[in-house]
């Protein structure tokens, strides 16, 4: 079994894959103490070992490095976790490459607003819930006559897939919405409950209300998140900002391909828990 240490800020759904991997194959795999995004993986120390700067990132209890969530999280996992035969290996290959470019994209167009975190685009959102209702009902149709994606056990198809729908089902899913998707519903609720899964998600609680975008909020996290003040400071403000070829300097983010979440994490103060500016999320 893996042993390592992972290095993440709280509350990543991506490294929650491998977490949740790691409960199953019976690993020992510790989230690294002291980690703060921005810095960290900013270090000489970390580059070294991960170029990218880019978490989550795993090291070995022998030394070996790896990066990518869904690679981390083959490496902890057991046998089972990894598919029976060949066949199943591809197909939960499939399933992760579906999480990723069908599910991941549309979730983080529509949620990342909600949150105060990427700024609202009303064509983007509406084009991000049909992407979000396509990509449903291919798995409502799947689940029809199955437990689980792949096989008669859960696998990393499960947990991956599971991960990636997370923050859909926390904040936008409303009751209404997801009602025509049971098969998904009931097979998504049988994952977040089992005992591997909590034990790193904690308790799991469906949405209730559709979170919406609050002009006020993305402007307060926009704010907290740069070290500033909202933007209703006037022209002070605004002279302060002007120079911003500053900004420029910084924008090596986008090379490294971070999510418009992990961008906003970067430009935390360092000194906060990444996620003090956002809403409390429902795990526990």
């Amino acid at each position: 079994m893996a042993s390592g240490t992972l290095y993440t800020y709280p509350e990543n759904f991506r490294a929650f894959k491998a977490l949740i991997a790691a409960q199953y194959a019976g690993g020992n795999v510790k989230i690294a103490p002291g980690f703060v995004f921005g810095e960290t993986n900013k270090s000489e120390t970390f580059l070294k070992k991960f170029p990218l700067g880019k978490v989550p990132a795993f090291e070995s209890s022998d030394g070996k490095c790896i990066t990518e969530s869904n690679a981390i999280a083959y490496f902890v996992a057991n046998a089972q976790l990894r598919g029976a035969d060949e066949l199943e290996k591809a197909q939960i290959l499939q399933w992760l490459s579906f999480a990723d470019s069908e599910i991941l994209p549309a979730s983080c167009t529509w949620v990342f607003p909600t949150l105060g975190i990427m700024q609202f685009n009303k064509q983007a959102t509406e084009r991000a819930k049909e992407d979000v209702k396509a990509s449903l009902q291919v798995l409502n149709t799947h689940l029809l006559t199955k437990t689980y994606l792949v096989g008669e056990r859960i696998t990393l198809a499960d947990v991956c897939v599971c991960c990636t729908l997370l923050h859909l089902y926390q904040y936008v899913l409303d009751p209404s919405f997801r009602k025509p998707y049971q098969n998904v519903n009931r097979w998504f609720t049988t994952i977040v409950n089992q005992p591997q899964v909590k034990s790193v998600i904690g308790n799991f609680k469906l949405c209730e209300k559709m979170a919406e975008f609050d002009p006020k909020k993305f402007a307060e996290v926009q704010a907290a998140t740069k070290g500033g003040a909202p933007k209703e400071s006037g022209k002070k403000e605004k002279k302060e900002k002007k120079p911003q070829p500053e900004k420029k300097e910084k924008e090596p983010e986008p090379a490294e391909e971070l999510d418009p979440a992990e961008a906003a994490l970067a430009a935390e103060p360092k000194s906060k828990d990444p996620f003090d500016e956002l809403p409390k999320g429902t795990f526990n």
